[in-house]
């Protein structure tokens, strides 16, 4: 019997050995477990020349509620024959099971049942060497308080390959993008794990009690079968693809892995001893100015250049404010972001030259660190204010003999001289009409013409950003070309191994985009299943059924197909695409 907690999913294993086409056994549903159908997975294997197949359904297990459960028995009908599987026991606890730190919870053991064939079932999924830690450094904060999010994937002597990115659900904050993952290592309870670690900045928006996760990763564990694990002296490289280069020898299993729930409280900032000019900024800030320049004329413009930097939420912190600005005239302050500063740039013109100095400039904010509002001040700051020269600002005018008047000419906007025109120009005649003109009616048009391009245009890339099946459509003939190529550079170097790997690996691109299907469970049945129905010619699925079957050959057995088998391949696939692009399905 199999042991899990509520809420830790689990995977069911349903293996047919001797055929790949076997239809998925339908698993009724059951109170207290949600089960949900994943996909299948092929396998074939060549021993002496004798090649033998099998295909791997596989189901994700939810538990809800605690008690015991039987599942099954499991029934499948193939070429009318009826072919049984047994049952499977679960115990369910309502506890979770021990926990790795701080938020860590690790799925349960996978339960494996087969039908056929005197293989062994999988490997049992081990709880204790495969688990997601979620970290926060705080669990108490302010709205707008900047905290790190820690996610840490631990391993011990797994293999694992397509890891995913986490997604953490994050009621009641705003979250940033994960950085790159870094690898390191770490010693748990005396056992040494790799780890792979997940890093992001989150600030809380709304006051209130909130549960951050669980954390969901998914990825897929690569099991050694029919011989034992590889021993940890050879130094498994969890997170490298190239240890597992060589598949013939391992079974890939997709799971899913939790942590646990973190409870977070979001509290609001103090009303006590808020400052008047205090805008919303929440960390540690510092604040540098600059003036320059500080000797102008009258009209000349100043830079005050305001850069703020340190620990916190950048994103909700305003311009500094300034004491009075009589006398100067302002404009609308440029900012810019770059990593941890942010910069504003106000300019200020002086209208007069009385003016002897830049006003104070103030920042307020509240310090998480020391719970109390702090302000920052720079200034003043002394400027030397000159008025322009004469030629510059007025315009001497002599009254009368030995007598001088400076006179200040009103500035006129919109007055120029005007010249005398040497040529008359095109002339209309007086009773012509716009709206009989061609060419009015054309730039009528044009716009709505624009606006109806552009808006095809925009509906087509949200259609694109939203729809991830309809994307991968457009992008199948594309990345289908691509693999072509490869496929060629690889024939011209003699290197027939990785030629039918990036066949194998083009046709489950192209024909999982045109289908919208995951791309591991793109297989000749499911191929047959989509095209028949289709009326596509026989002729081309034969051919693509034996590019497959050459394929699966090519890439787990020790041998490859028939000499001259490769180019031939290479026209049947270019074949079966152009074929596939002409038909519409």
């Amino acid at each position: 019997m199999s042991h899990v907690s509520v809420g830790n999913p689990l995977y069911l294993y349903l293996t047919f050995h001797g055929a790949q086409d076997v239809k998925a056994p339908e698993v009724p549903p059951m109170d207290g477990l949600k089960i949900k159908y994943v996909g299948p997975s092929t396998k074939i294997t060549v021993i002496n020349g004798k090649v033998s197949k099998s295909v791997t359904h596989t189901y994700l297990i939810f538990p809800t509620k605690s008690g015991e459960f039987t599942i099954g028995p499991f029934f499948a009908d193939h070429n009318g024959e009826m072919y049984k599987a047994d049952t499977v026991d679960l115990a369910v606890n309502q506890t979770p099971g021990s926990s790795r730190g701080s938020g860590a919870t690790s799925p349960g053991p996978s339960i494996t049942s087969s039908s056929g064939g005197n293989e062994p079932p999988a490997e049992p999924y081990v709880s204790d060497r495969v688990f997601l830690v979620m970290e926060v450094d705080k669990r108490e904060v302010y709205i707008n308080e900047v905290i790190s999010l820690t996610l840490k994937l631990y391993v011990n002597q797994m293999g694992l390959k397509n890891i995913e990115y986490p997604v953490i659900p994050h009621e009641g904050f705003s979250a940033g993008g994960f950085g790159e993952p870094q690898r390191s290592w770490e010693m748990f309870r005396g056992t040494r794990y790799d780890v792979l670690v997940f890093r992001q900045d989150i600030f809380g928006i709304k006051e209130g009690d909130y549960v951050l996760g669980p954390a969901r990763m998914k990825c897929t564990l690569m099991i050694r079968s029919g011989s034992a694990r590889r021993s940890a002296r050879f130094g498994i490289s969890i997170f490298d693809d190239d240890f597992f280069s060589s598949r013939f020898n391992y079974k890939s299993y997709p799971i899913e892995l939790l942590s646990e729930e973190i409870p977070v409280v979001i509290l609001p900032v103090p009303k006590k001893g808020k400052p008047a000019d205090y805008q919303g900024g929440v960390g540690d800030f510092t604040l540098d100015v600059d003036v320059e320049p500080k000797n102008v004329k009258v009209g000349d413009p100043i830079t005050v250049r305001m850069t703020i930097g340190g620990r916190g939420n950048l994103d909700t912190v305003t311009a500094p404010t300034f004491g009075s600005l009589d006398g100067f005239k302002t404009y609308e302050p440029q900012v810019s972001k770059k990593g941890y500063q942010k910069t504003y740039e106000q300019v200020l013109i002086p209208k007069t030259a009385d003016i002897k100095e830049v006003p104070e400039v103030s920042l307020s904010f509240f310090n998480p660190h020391t719970k109390k509002y702090e302000t920052l001040r720079k200034g003043p700051f002394k400027i030397e204010v000159v008025k322009g020269p004469e030629t510059e600002a007025a315009v001497k005018m002599v009254a009368m003999p030995g007598t001088e008047k400076v006179f200040y000419p009103e500035e006129k906007f919109g007055e120029d001289i005007i010249h005398i025109k040497e040529n008359i120009g095109r002339l209309d005649r007086k009773d012509s009409c716009l709206y009989s003109n061609p060419v009015f009616w054309g730039g009528q048009v044009l716009p709505l013409v624009i606006f109806a391009v552009f808006f095809v245009q925009y509906r087509e890339k949200q259609r694109i950003r939203t729809d991830e099946s309809y994307a991968r459509f457009l992008k199948a003939p594309r990345k289908a070309r691509k693999g072509i190529a490869r496929a060629g550079a690889y024939l011209a170097k003699g290197d027939e191994t990785a030629f039918y790997d990036t066949i194998f690996k083009t046709l489950q691109d192209y024909l999982g985009g045109r289908f919208g299907l995951p791309k591991g469970s793109v297989t000749s049945q499911i191929v047959d299943e989509k095209l028949r129905p289709a009326g596509c010619d026989e002729d081309m699925m034969d051919m693509l059924r034996d590019v497959f079957s050459k394929c699966e050959v090519a890439r787990y057995a020790s041998f490859i197909p028939g000499e001259g088998d490769t180019a031939k391949v290479l026209e049947e696939v270019k074949k079966v695409i152009v074929y596939l692009e002409r038909i519409r399905l």
